[in-house]
């Protein structure tokens, strides 16, 4: 099984994940695995951010972070992380103006399907 990522996910996950991680061993065992890639990411977006922050965007919408091979319970605890930061925005968008609901709303949406894509990966990676 493989996730796939588009990089402003697992920015987000990996952002919650960092916050959480001792929550669990799930999570624990998450940050373990996927620390360094992170590590190297967040540096390589940080410096084209202040470089060149079109190429920052576009790496951000464009790109796309892939795992192969996970496991069930990799699967399950990105898909938690995503609901958890879909919740955090949802929040979010009541307390926030109009204009910006559209950019917030686009992120749920793409969190929500993360997460309901990562629970499918986890349920056949039971069977």
């Amino acid at each position: 099984m493989r996730i796939v990522f588009d990089t402003w996910q697992f920015v987000r996950v990996m952002v919650r994940l960092e916050q959480t991680r001792s929550r669990d061993s799930a999570r624990r065992a998450l940050w373990a695995a996927w620390e360094a890639d992170w590590r190297r990411l967040d540096g390589e977006l940080e410096a084209l951010r202040t470089a060149d922050f079109g190429r920052f965007a576009e790496a951000m919408m464009d790109r796309e972070i892939t795992f192969d091979p996970v496991d069930s319970r990799t699967a399950r605890t990105v898909a938690r992380l995503a609901r958890e930061v879909a919740g955090e925005i949802g929040r979010a968008q009541k307390a926030t103006a109009a204009d910006d609901r559209d950019d917030l709303a686009f992120e749920r949406a793409g969190l929500a399907d993360l997460a309901d894509r990562s629970e499918e990966l986890a349920l056949r990676g039971r069977a």
